[in-house]
């Protein structure tokens, strides 16, 4: 199987930097029966972090957000997925770098031999990043 890149909608929030902050978002997706693709989460600094999530339906997603007083805002990513092999990520980055698009986060794993990433970029080079990955 080739590598398919497509754009995606990535919800975005602030969140408490505190023992059991993913846990409650998880569970609340739980109950509500989202299902989550990918996420991020990352400390900022004293007390405050950032989590992303890429779900199959992040209406409902950012219904479960909301209701738990977050504020998730939507942004578009580019997501990479194939088999497992030598180079596919350096292959996709030569593709960003050639098309002159400064990333602003990525993210990549691998299991079962199978691979995935995700690619965060200014919101206005988001058609070039995904022209440039043939998405």
């Amino acid at each position: 199987m080739t590598t398919k890149c497509k754009k995606v909608e990535v919800l975005t929030t602030a969140i408490d930097a505190e023992l059991g902050s993913l846990a409650r978002i998880y569970s609340a997706f739980n109950e509500a029966g989202v299902n989550v693709t990918a996420s991020w989460a990352y400390e900022m600094g004293p007390g405050q972090a950032n989590f992303h999530c890429y779900t199959t339906d992040n209406t409902k997603a950012k219904d479960v957000l909301t209701k738990m007083g977050k504020s998730p805002k939507a942004e578009f990513a580019c997501w990479a997925e194939g088999d497992d092999k030598v180079g596919t990520y350096a292959e996709l980055l030569q593709k960003i770098a050639k098309a002159g698009i400064n990333l602003h986060a990525t993210d990549a794993l691998s299991t079962n031999g199978r691979f995935a990433t995700v690619f965060f970029a200014d919101q206005k080079d988001i058609p070039n990043l995904c022209t440039a990955l043939g998405c």
